[in-house]
């Protein structure tokens, strides 16, 4: 089972997905395409983390990745900012922390903030939204929504709508890899796949050079295939999750859709995703075998 896949994601923070890959057999290559780094004016951002430090009214804070997490960290004055959130959901007014799935919980449980809620299907700000434990908010709550530059307005709108009084701001940017300051710098390491730069990346699927191709975001997409001619149709497309997919439809793709975004999970779509191709394969070695 020697087939090429291409994840759209920077080593280290898809280590465990191309190990996973690389057991089963697949001849992995990675590409970051974009890398996250912090806005130009983080001023309020820097306000989201004060605020969920020092709750006034009942808080959520709502976190929708894991680079959210590592951009607080980077505006935080105090290297101890997640025990400042961790004490304040022990506090009256208290704050709560929705995660939007178990890679955000687990970055933010490595800062030493505990999580209050996540979504147990669909692990997207609508998925949170569809299994928010509150219905409505009582008179004053508040809720904070950092997001990337790129978000869309769902978890605001829908928080709003719902009584919170929202404060958003932009935590992170995504930049042409390599980013001159990246939110997750790349620490190599010798069991990493080869690293493939952007325009390597477009050119080889183009010419459909990948069994498969892991997509990891909808803005990673559209880097890797906007203004470039269409990939063969060989080619299997694998999305994390359901915003993804949607960029791939909007391309005229149909991927298979990873049922959570976790590593195993991933690796179970890429399998499905070349089921036929593995088929033809094996029956073609056996007939000249």
């Amino acid at each position: 089972m020697m087939s090429r896949v291409l994840v759209t994601r920077d080593p280290a923070s898809s280590r465990e997905l191309t190990g996973l890959l690389r057991d089963r057999g697949y001849n992995v290559r990675v590409a970051p395409l974009l890398e996250a780094q912090l806005p130009e004016d983080t001023t309020a951002l820097r306000c989201v983390l004060e605020r969920a430090a020092r709750p006034q009214v009942p808080t959520w804070l709502t976190v929708t990745s894991a680079n959210t997490v590592l951009a607080l960290a980077a505006v935080a004055s105090d290297p101890g900012w997640g025990g400042a959130l961790e004490r304040a959901r022990a506090s009256t007014p208290r704050l709560s922390v929705a995660a939007v799935g178990r890679a955000t919980a687990s970055a933010l449980r490595k800062a030493g903030i505990g999580v209050d809620f996540t979504p147990q299907r669909e692990q997207s700000a609508a998925g949170m939204l569809a299994e928010w434990p509150d219905a409505s908010a009582s008179t004053g709550e508040a809720a904070l929504v950092p997001a990337s530059e790129l978000a869309s307005p769902t978890l605001a709108d829908g928080l709003t709508e719902r009584g919170y009084e929202v404060s958003t701001a932009v935590a992170y940017r995504m930049v042409p890899a390599p980013a001159a300051t990246p939110l997750h710098p790349d620490v190599g390491s010798a069991q990493d796949p080869p690293v493939l730069a952007a325009d390597a990346a477009r050119d080889q699927c183009a010419r459909g050079e990948f069994g498969a191709v892991v997509a990891t975001a909808p803005s990673r997409v559209a880097a890797l295939l906007d203004d470039q001619p269409r990939p063969p149709d060989e080619t299997k497309w694998v999305a994390i999750g359901e915003p993804t997919a949607a960029a791939l439809r909007l391309r005229g793709l149909a991927p298979v859709v990873a049922d959570d975004p976790s590593p195993a999970a991933l690796v179970a779509a890429v399998d499905r995703a070349m089921e036929d191709v593995l088929k033809i394969t094996s029956s073609t070695e056996e007939k000249t075998s």
